[in-house]
């Protein structure tokens, strides 16, 4: 077996718009969690994309578990986080998501059972690990951003041919907004690395309790139109602004108390 779950080499994606990304090049270890670290948009996302399988590159190679076709790429590793691939409806339950997930792996005429306790469990055990799971009744809109995280993540890896998944791709790890959930998250990701690789798309570097095992820096948006002059100023340190302020002479002064004075100003004084 490889060493390397992902060997990209000048690897690009041209559209009808122009330069998606690339050409880029890097290699992704076969164990672990990546994050790989760029400004988000459609480039990253494209990229994610072509590295599960989901698009086709237009330009340079891409090794993915050995494999280079798109197709054979796509049967092995599951990915999520991506709209355009596993949105959840909020109008519909969690029951509902399920039923129709175990619905695509039955010939369609074949009556379907709806999902239950037990399905919920089987499919969302793995992931969720000691949270508590989401109720069956519950409605997507019902959840928070990072149990429908979670169980985007839980179905990715219970795919329709019940093949098993040997590289999961998370795109956008800042979806989930709130510190605690994205570290809760981060911890998820990081279990689940130990059994196969994560590769995890992200705008900042992860920072808390979690480290990748490697970061790889990328610019994915490198044929996009970037502003000379960003309208971002600089701001001075307030230290020194308040180095420069200071006037020693008005130590000097003999400030009057009055009816006004609060206790916080005399004791200043």
């Amino acid at each position: 077996m490889s060493s390397l779950a992902v060997e990209a080499q000048d690897l690009e994606l041209k559209g009808d718009e122009g330069q998606v990304f690339g050409p880029l090049s890097f290699a992704i270890p076969n164990q672990g969690l990546t994050n790989l670290l760029g400004k988000g948009g459609s480039g990253r996302t494209a990229l994610a994309l072509v590295l599960s399988g989901r698009m086709k590159p237009t330009g340079g190679s891409l090794r993915v578990l050995g494999e280079s076709k798109p197709k054979p790429i796509r049967s092995r590793v599951a990915i999520a986080g991506v709209e355009q691939i596993d949105l959840l409806e909020r109008s519909v339950t969690v029951q509902d998501v399920l039923t129709e997930s175990m619905s695509w792996s039955k010939p369609w005429f074949k009556p379907m059972r709806k999902a239950s306790q037990e399905d919920l469990e089987r499919f969302c055990n793995y992931v969720y690990g000691d949270r508590d799971l989401p109720p069956l009744d519950a409605y997507i809109s019902q959840l928070d951003n990072l149990d429908k995280i979670m169980l985007r993540i839980s179905l990715a890896l219970s795919p329709a041919d019940n093949k098993p998944v040997e590289l999961l791709i998370m795109d956008d790890i800042e979806q989930v907004h709130e510190n605690d959930d994205r570290a809760i998250l981060l911890q998820v990701l990081e279990r689940l690395a130990q059994d196969i690789p994560v590769i995890v798309n992200s705008s900042n570097p992860i920072v808390g309790p979690v480290a990748p095992h490697k970061v790889i820096e990328i610019d994915a948006n490198a044929g996009h139109a970037h502003p000379i002059h960003t309208g971002l100023h600089e701001y001075p340190d307030p230290a020194e602004v308040e180095a420069d302020d200071y006037d020693p002479d008005l130590d000097d002064l003999d400030i009057p108390e009055d009816h006004n004075t609060t206790a916080e100003q005399k004791e200043n004084r």
